[in-house]
């Protein structure tokens, strides 16, 4: 074949192989750009499902350490919850002060309360008696004892019935956080039927409040919120400061041991 023939032959072939390349090019550059245009829409995606490593949305909202929410408390236990951690004076420490305010005295029956918005100091000398009976006490017992502003500005107080051994009653307020003496009088509704029952009531119980505290409260470590003295028992009521429910014990007036216990979870 000549030379010319050969030139002739090679320059369609060359211009061929240029347009095969061309074309190569163009459709990977296609290729290339709907998958990078892909790869956009899919990536943002994927950014707004995932928050976080483990795939969680990031919407959704954050559990609580123990993984459920706090039970609501009723009406009942709100205002023990309220009204126990406002309390610095015990049972024991209030009885004594009610005690010592009302001499030759014994308990009758004490539970947690608010105060009277009318409560006033008694007028009587009774503060002095009622710092030497609870350490809680301010030492000026001399000053004029008045309600303590407790939560939301109420009083919490321990309302006390005591007895003389002629069943005489008295009901007196002991402020819950000095310990004083609001006030003393004697029950005006008392005949001479109701003293004499009250005061056989009395002589009966063997078992003292303290006693039957302490076998109310040896498996049950709670707040003690009131004592009574029933006809043949001795009613504690426990306060679970963990849950706010309150259990009553009956505690038998002649022996230490528990006769009926009841929960209230209300």
């Amino acid at each position: 074949m000549s030379t010319s023939l050969r030139h002739r032959l090679r320059g369609p072939a060359v211009a061929c192989l240029a347009a095969s390349c061309a074309l190569l090019l163009a459709a990977c550059g296609s290729e290339q750009k709907e998958t990078t245009t892909t790869s956009a829409r899919i990536a943002p995606a994927q950014t707004e499902g995932t928050a976080s490593p483990s795939g969680s949305p990031s919407a959704s909202p954050s559990a609580s350490p123990s993984g459920s929410a706090s039970p609501r408390l009723t009406d009942d236990q709100a205002e023990r919850q309220r009204l126990v951690p406002a309390t610095k004076v015990t049972w024991d420490k209030a009885t004594q002060a009610a005690v010592a305010a009302v001499p030759q005295s014994k308990l009758v029956e004490t539970e947690l309360t608010w105060a009277p918005p009318n409560a006033t100091a008694s007028g009587s000398a009774t503060a002095t008696a009622t710092a030497s009976a609870s350490p809680s006490v301010s030492a000026d017992a001399s000053a004029s004892a008045s309600p303590s502003a407790g939560a939301g500005g109420r009083t919490p107080a321990w309302h006390t019935s005591v007895a003389t051994s002629d069943g005489t009653l008295h009901d007196v307020w002991v402020d819950g956080v000095s310990g004083k003496v609001i006030s003393d009088k004697p029950d005006a509704d008392q005949d001479a039927e109701d003293k004499q029952e009250l005061a056989d009531r009395l002589k009966r119980a063997t078992v003292t409040p303290e006693q039957a505290v302490q076998t109310a409260t040896q498996d049950n470590k709670g707040t003690v919120t009131a004592v009574e003295l029933d006809d043949d028992a001795w009613s504690v009521d426990v306060v679970d400061t963990g849950n706010w429910d309150k259990t009553t014990y009956e505690v038998s007036t002649t022996e230490r041991r528990v006769l009926r216990q009841e929960v209230d979870r209300d």
